[in-house]
């Protein structure tokens, strides 16, 4: 398990953001950094390569998609099975799927099978 890697969360809801980098911190990961739009994940996973991404389905746009294809260290979080959520499930796989609510156990699990 490896809690130097940094984390990014993406999310356009401020307060769930916080939400997840509570559990997160509480649970040992302290290089945890935000974005409220895809376009500024986007910025930070062109620069960045060893960064594990958590990401809202509505923000997942074709390039992060491109980037997230090349790696095997990102969670998509959803709030509904819709068919972008379904088209993600396919092209980047369910493992890499999860939707809310979820319990913060749930979350450190999934994250650390891909760690």
């Amino acid at each position: 398990m490896n809690y130097s890697n940094p984390i990014l969360i993406c999310d356009n809801n401020a307060e769930f953001r916080a939400l997840v980098r509570e559990m997160l911190t509480k649970n040992g990961f302290f290089h945890v950094m935000e974005a409220a739009k895809g376009s500024e994940a986007l910025e930070v996973l062109r620069v960045k390569n060893d960064i594990f991404v958590l990401i809202s389905a509505k923000e997942v746009s074709a390039e992060i998609t491109d980037i997230l294809l090349s790696q095997n260290n990102y969670l998509i979080f959803t709030d509904n099975i819709d068919p972008l959520t379904l088209t993600l499930s396919a092209k980047l796989g369910v493992g890499h799927v999860m939707s809310y609510p979820f319990h913060s156990q749930k979350l450190m699990d999934k994250i650390h099978s891909f760690l």
